[in-house]
């Protein structure tokens, strides 16, 4: 069984810049993280992280890689937590017009989520969401 080890940020001036194995959406919907925000387009690239946190805060922390780079207000990192015993197997974009729940992620066939990596800044709510061993 393959295990997620690592997610790489990458910037492209055009959404045909995205990498062939950047990290899609659940149905269809837009996998632009900074769709409606300007900003370069961001994208991941996956594979043994157990959990994946969003960090949001104003200052810039060069340890991670801004998923919101040229969109301006506050940094948005991921923290790839390597702790837990599940692994993660499969991951994808979640976005809603509203927030989710455990229940809905369940639904869909997932087993985790992290928190909106748009909160603060309006717009669609997006999710990253996880399978896990």
């Amino acid at each position: 069984m393959s295990y997620l080890e690592n997610i790489v940020v990458s910037y492209g001036e055009t959404p045909t810049s995205e990498p062939s194995d950047a990290i899609r959406t659940i149905d269809a919907n837009n996998d632009d993280i900074n769709a409606g925000f300007k900003g370069k387009y961001g994208s991941g690239s996956s594979n043994k992280v157990s959990g994946i946190d969003i960090i949001i805060q104003g200052d810039k922390d060069d340890r991670y890689d801004d998923l919101a780079k040229g969109a301006g207000g506050d940094y948005r990192y991921l923290n790839l937590r390597k702790d837990g015993s599940k692994k993660i197997v499969n991951i994808a974009l979640l976005r809603r017009k509203e927030s989710v729940s455990f229940e809905t992620v369940h639904q869909l066939g997932y087993d985790g989520y992290s928190t909106d990596i748009n909160k603060g800044r309006g717009g669609d709510y997006l999710y990253l969401v996880w399978k896990s061993d």
